[in-house]
């Protein structure tokens, strides 16, 4: 006998395996947490956290930000459990919600709030109930966030306009 078909009793059986898969293929495909990655902004200085995540509906989203330093998790920001938080972030922490991101920024971040963070997604009525993500957050590996500004003070512009020269030559807009 067939070591694949071994064990099964008629063709009918056999068709019963392929329709059990069909679940999984679908929820390949639902809520899916992409990526989490810190970063920080501006003076004072600011960490953001970026949750980022794929989903194909339109259901509403719910998500818990946290951070771990000791043996219990605080929750920074939450919709899972509302009126829930750490009394030290309340003031702190502001939310951005758009569709595919999930963004924290905390204010006044310093050594203190270093640690693993976790988001945490929960999309009703996805075939994935919650989905996690943690990110240790620690003071050797959180890199400037990146702009996009070409006159960015951190960036040298100067070096820019230099390795632009050819072309402005090239359009005939210089003349050196």
């Amino acid at each position: 006998m067939d070591p694949e078909t071994e064990g099964r009793g008629t063709e009918e059986e056999a068709t019963d395996d392929n329709w059990i898969s069909v679940p999984v293929l679908h929820g390949a495909f639902s809520q899916r947490i992409t990526s989490f990655a810190a970063c920080l902004t501006g003076p004072g200085p600011k960490l953001r956290l970026d949750c980022r995540y794929q989903n194909i509906t339109n259901n509403p989203l719910r998500y818990e930000i946290t951070v771990q330093r000791g043996p219990e998790p605080q929750i920074i920001r939450s919709t899972l459990k509302p009126n829930y938080f750490s009394e030290k972030y309340h003031n702190r922490a502001s939310m951005h919600i758009e569709r595919g991101l999930v963004q924290l920024h905390l204010e006044r971040y310093n050594i203190s709030d270093l640690g693993l963070y976790t988001c945490t997604l929960n999309i009703q009525h996805d075939l994935v109930d919650r989905q996690s993500k943690t990110l240790n957050v620690q003071k050797d590996n959180v890199e400037r966030c990146a702009g996009i500004s070409t006159f960015n003070i951190a960036s040298s512009w100067p070096l820019v306009l230099l390795l632009s020269l050819p072309l402005l030559q090239a359009g005939g807009f210089l003349y050196l």
